[in-house]
């Protein structure tokens, strides 16, 4: 009696353990992306046995990635654990993020019963690097929170950056009330964490702020990341006849303005070294425009006016080392008055004898 009474408890605790440790595959459903998500490439690095692994990321012990973790207080996260060590890859296959600078990337999970949520920060050789990462790798939509420099949020992840880091915590399951909670409590925490703050690039500074949609920004710093993330949308651009190499890089933005909300411009900004770059690049459209023989070309103004086949707009201003496209205009005033926003250089010249 005793010795079959052994046999069935030994088998509820087999069943049991087995249904707990299935609880997290169940609930954890893929999250739908708008963006190309950057962490699940190096979960499989993370995750490939040791054997057939290229660069296998060791537990890291000291390390300034390490430092940024939150520290895992009994008030604020409460039972909350960490699932393993952390750990980090040095090397990366992605070439927009070696166009961006990237150095290393760090994992660490945590776990509370069958919620888990999982940290990346990603360093780069710089602050235009961990921006433009930002720009163009974040899922979530424009939020309140005070974290880093900018910030996007979901009901599953926050992003943001600060910097040389991109910090990228998310959830893979859906509606998870405790992940969330745990997701904004820990980007606080590695945000103060964070104490090297940078401005953005000066070329982000002096993209408008008035009437800019915000989380539309989009940094790019060489041509790689302009084919992947605004070449679909700027079907019109050579982006290699931009000399990108002798400037800070490209940002683009929408702007809607009030009086006209079913008009979406899109705004492309350029700060060269060299203003003879910026003018050589200037006269490039000009001269390119003027082969195609455009309607309603002119340069009014000292901007560049194209309307095209679709009845909208494009302008074209350049002065000093600034270079600005505006894209889809349907109102002229709204096109003028965007390119009016923009900070360009005063240019002071001599009165001729």
């Amino acid at each position: 009696m005793k010795l079959s009474f052994l046999k069935s408890l030994l088998l509820f605790l087999i069943l049991n353990y087995i249904l707990l440790n299935s609880i997290p595959s169940i609930c954890q459903t893929e999250m739908p992306e708008t963006v190309p998500d950057p962490t699940k490439k190096y979960d499989e690095l993370f995750n490939k046995p040791p054997e057939t692994q290229e660069s296998t990321p060791e537990p890291v012990q000291e390390d300034e990635l390490v430092s940024f973790l939150p520290k895992l207080d009994n008030e604020l996260y409460k039972n909350w654990s960490v699932v393993e060590s952390p750990r980090i890859i040095t090397t990366t296959d992605d070439d927009v993020l070696k166009e961006a600078g990237f150095e290393k990337v760090l994992k660490q999970s945590y776990k509370k019963e069958n919620h888990i949520v999982d940290i990346y920060i990603y360093k780069f050789k710089d602050f235009a690097g961990a921006y433009s990462a930002f720009t163009v790798l974040h899922r979530g939509a424009a939020t309140k929170l005070e974290v880093g420099r900018n910030a996007s949020e979901n009901d599953s992840l926050v992003d943001f950056w600060k910097g040389n880091y991109f910090v990228n915590i998310q959830t893979l399951a859906e509606n998870d009330k405790d992940a969330k909670e745990f997701i904004v409590l820990s980007s606080q925490d590695i945000s103060k964490n964070i104490t090297d703050d940078k401005m953005p690039p000066v070329i982000v500074i002096q993209m408008p702020s008035l009437n800019r949609v915000q989380g539309t920004e989009k940094y790019c710093l060489g041509i790689v990341c302009c084919q992947k993330y605004l070449a679909s949308n700027l079907t019109e651009i050579d982006f290699n006849s931009l000399h990108l190499n002798e400037s800070g890089g490209i940002i683009t933005a929408q702007y809607q303005f009030p009086e006209n909300k079913d008009e979406r411009i899109t705004l492309l900004l350029l700060r060269y070294i060299e203003k003879q770059t910026a003018a050589q690049t200037f006269n490039y459209f000009k001269e390119s425009f003027e082969k195609k023989k455009a309607d309603n070309y002119d340069t009014e103004e000292g901007i560049l006016k194209i309307k095209n086949e679709k009845s909208d707009y494009t302008y074209i201003k350049q002065r000093g080392n600034l270079l600005g496209i505006a894209f889809a205009i349907t109102n002229k005033k709204s096109g003028e008055q965007l390119l009016n926003f923009i900070p360009w250089p005063i240019e002071i010249t001599k009165p001729k004898d």
